[in-house]
């Protein structure tokens, strides 16, 4: 029995070695968060906290008591022109292993008609932070009529344009209340091309404590997408967010992640446990 778990332990060390070496656990679990309550009342949000508006100007500004049940929230008071990056943070599509996931999720506060406007979570390129031609994302909004794409193609123009879930599949989204966003891309293939990844979106509803409320999330899926093709594939890039306009509520809890698949995790964790009992029974 001993020398039976000695070679289980062997073996699991030896496919976590096979999978290290064929790029299966190249990424590290990087998880940011900023919920904004360190900062002071109406002091710009460029230049706190690894944050950084496109044009560098102030329009992006916290409200003490703003947020998600009462705490710092983010306002704008330019409407559209600007998004805020979070240059603290750079990183690179390229240096994921297939199935990581990066997440990219905030807050967001419905007009008084339970309307959102351009509400955006995702990335944008390094190489041109201050324009929207280089984003890739996903957003809340008015026009579209719901929770829509918004990929960029390597020329800068607008593709795919697809509402994912309009309003009545967001359960209808009521004035002035809070909701969560959220866009998982799960990469698909090492080199870039068709199929290269995949676009899912998730919508929560949130109560007065800003706790998720209980079956009130939404879920759809875009697809497989060429990752050749758009931009935000290629080169640095950092996470970014939009608030389109304060005027119809403001946002709060910048969230972003990048992870290995689960089941990536799964082996390297049961390889460890192996070697564990390999060395508690020699």
């Amino acid at each position: 029995m001993r020398t039976a778990r000695k070679s289980l332990g062997v073996m699991g060390l030896a496919v976590v070695a096979i999978l290290l070496q064929a790029g299966w656990a190249l990424a590290t679990v990087a998880v940011w968060t900023d919920n904004f309550d360190s900062y002071a009342g109406d002091s710009a949000v460029n230049g706190q906290g690894g944050w950084n508006q496109s044009n560098g100007g102030s329009n992006y500004t916290i409200v003490a008591g703003g947020g998600v049940a009462g705490t710092n929230g983010v306002s704008t008071n330019v409407t559209g022109s600007y998004q805020i990056n979070w240059t603290g943070h750079p990183w690179d599509w390229g240096t994921l292993a297939v199935g990581d996931q990066v997440i990219a999720r905030m807050d967001f506060q419905a007009n008084g008609s339970g309307l959102f406007d351009d509400d955006r979570v995702g990335w944008v390129l390094a190489s041109n932070p201050d324009s929207s031609s280089h984003h890739f994302a996903v957003q809340l909004d008015n026009s579209a009529g719901g929770l829509e794409t918004y990929f960029r193609n390597l020329s800068g123009s607008r593709v795919y344009q697809t509402t994912l879930m309009n309003w009545a599949a967001l359960g209808t989204p009521t004035g002035s209340n809070w909701y969560r966003e959220e866009v998982v891309v799960t990469k698909k293939t090492i080199g870039l091309g068709a199929g290269g990844a995949q676009v899912d979106v998730n919508f929560w509803a949130l109560d007065g404590a800003g706790n998720v409320i209980a079956g009130s999330q939404r879920s759809a899926s875009y697809g497989l997408i060429d990752t050749s093709a758009l931009r935000g594939f290629s080169g640095t890039v950092y996470p970014m967010f939009k608030n389109y306009s304060g005027t119809a509520g403001n946002c709060d809890n910048a969230y972003f992640e990048i992870t290995p698949e689960p089941a990536t995790l799964g082996l390297l964790a049961a390889g460890g446990l192996l070697a564990l009992l390999r060395h508690r029974k020699n």
